[in-house]
């Protein structure tokens, strides 16, 4: 018996999503899977992003849970948000709740 057994290409195809419909092909996913998870590593990140959206601010855990829970917004939107407005949970609140400009 071989030690490497091919596999046939699998073709999935839903029609039921719009008119162009999803497809899965086998050998895609495979090929995106190996680029993501095996590819090139990653280059040093820069400081503004390693230090995450608090920027290096002490902010309380309590705010960040109470916005991303009662807002539904992430955490990162939410520790971006109160770094923003130095900690302050009103002024983020008020700012995440504001309707967007029309520009």
């Amino acid at each position: 018996m071989a030690a490497s057994k091919s596999q046939a290409e699998v073709i999935q195809e839903w029609a039921d999503f719009d008119s162009n419909g999803y497809s899965f092909e086998r050998g895609r996913m495979e090929k995106t899977v190996q680029a993501l998870c095996f590819g090139d590593k990653a280059v040093k990140c820069p400081p503004h992003i390693a230090a995450g959206p608090a920027q290096g601010q002490k902010l309380k855990r309590e705010d960040v849970d109470f916005i991303s829970s009662e807002l539904l917004v992430s955490r990162a939107t939410a520790e971006a948000t109160l770094a923003k407005h130095k900690g302050d949970l009103e002024e983020a609140l008020l700012e995440l709740m504001r309707p967007p400009s029309k520009s």
